[in-house]
C-alpha cells in the first residue's frame, strides 16, 4: 500500500476520498483532468470569497461538483499552470490531501481550475501547534520544499472532517510553486534544522524552525520515503504528458531533473538533522505557546 492508498484507507470515507481523487493513481488523476468537462456557472454561490476577490468564477463538472476557474491566456501562464498540475500530482503521489488543481479548456479558452473544498474551515480557526495539525504541517514541509512553494499562509490549508468526524488538512493553491528553477532557492541550515530562502516576502510553512526541535525522524519518514519512491520513469511520463505541446522536450527533462535533484537533497538533509525516536527528546512543547492566538504575521516577526 502506498501513501495515497494509506491516506484513502485512513479517511474511511469513500465519498470524501473520491472527491479528492484519492481513489485513483496519478496517471488516472491526470487522465481525469484531460477528460474533465466544466461548464461555467452563472451563479457564484460556491466561489469562496478569497477566490472571488482574485478574479475567479465558478464552474460545475458532470457530477455537479463545484470548481473555481480563471482564464489563462498568455502562453507562459498556460505553461505555468500545466506545471501546477504536476505539483498537485506530486502531492497526490506522496499521500498528501490536496484540492485537484490544473489547466482545463472550456470552449476556446484555457482556464486555471481548482476543485472547491466543500464544508471546509481555514486552519487558522484551530490551534495548529497542537496535534493532529502540527504533525501534518511538519510533514508537509517536505512537499513545499520540493516544489519551492513559498506561499504557505493560513489561507492555503483548509480543514475538512470525514464521516467519522476525523479532521484532515487539505493543501490548496500552487500559485507560487516553482518547479522550473534550476538553482536551490531553498537550502538547509547546516548547523541546526532550518532553511534559507531567496524569496523573503512569503512563507514556506506556517511553522517556525523551533517547532521542529526534538522531533524524531519518524514524523517525516513516511513522507520522505513516498517522495523518494516515485519512479523516475513515472515523473518523466507525467511531465511529458503534461507538457507535450506546451514546451520543448529539453524543458520537460529539466523539470524532471529539478525534482530528482531536490528530493535527493531534501531526503539527505532531513535524515541528517533528525534522529530516531529512541534517541530523541521532543522539546517542542505546544504548552509553551499559550499566546498562539496572535496573528500569523506577528508570530513570524523577525524570521529569516
Amino acid at each position: 500500500m502506498d501513501e495515497r492508498e494509506r491516506l484513502y484507507a485512513e479517511m474511511d470515507d469513500p465519498e470524501l476520498g473520491g472527491y479528492f481523487w484519492l481513489d485513483r493513481d496519478a496517471e488516472t488523476a491526470l487522465a481525469s483532468f484531460d477528460s474533465l468537462e466544466l461548464r461555467l456557472d452563472e451563479r457564484q454561490d460556491d466561489v469562496p470569497f478569497n477566490a472571488a476577490v482574485k478574479g475567479y468564477s465558478g464552474a460545475k463538472d458532470r457530477n455537479g461538483h463545484p470548481w473555481i476557474v480563471k482564464p489563462a491566456d498568455a502562453r507562459e501562464e498556460v505553461l505555468y499552470h500545466r506545471l501546477c498540475t504536476l505539483a498537485f500530482l506530486l502531492d497526490h503521489l506522496m499521500g498528501t490531501l490536496a484540492a485537484p488543481t490544473g489547466l482545463v479548456r472550456i470552449g476556446d479558452r484555457h482556464y486555471r481550475v481548482t476543485k472547491v473544498v466543500r464544508q471546509a474551515v481555514q486552519i487558522s480557526s484551530y490551534d495548529y501547534l497542537d496535534q493532529p495539525y502540527i504533525g501534518i504541517l511538519r510533514a508537509d514541509l517536505v512537499n513545499r520544499w520540493l516544489m519551492f512553494d513559498e506561499d504557505r499562509n493560513p489561507n492555503n490549508y483548509l480543514v475538512v472532517f470525514s464521516r467519522k468526524n476525523k479532521p484532515f488538512v487539505v493543501a490548496i493553491d500552487y500559485d507560487k510553486a516553482d518547479l522550473a528553477a534550476t538553482t536551490m532557492k531553498i537550502t538547509g541550515n547546516p548547523d541546526h534544522f532550518g532553511w534559507h530562502r531567496s524569496e523573503r516576502t512569503r512563507f514556506l510553512t506556517l511553522l517556525r524552525p523551533e517547532h521542529f526541535e526534538g522531533v524524531p525522524i519518524e514524523v517525516f519518514d513516511a513522507r520522505l520515503k513516498a517522495m523518494m519512491a516515485i519512479p523516475a520513469e513515472t515523473l518523466h511520463r507525467l511531465a511529458a504528458d503534461l507538457l507535450e505541446g506546451f514546451a520543448e522536450p529539453d524543458y520537460t527533462e529539466r523539470i524532471v531533473r529539478n525534482i530528482l535533484e531536490r528530493r535527493a537533497y531534501i531526503d539527505a538533509y532531513f535524515r541528517t538533522m533528525f534522529k530516531p525516536a529512541s534517541e530523541t527528546v521532543d522539546t517542542s512543547h505546544t504548552d509553551d505557546y499559550s499566546a498562539f492566538g496572535e496573528s500569523f504575521l506577528k508570530m513570524h516577526k523577525g524570521r529569516t
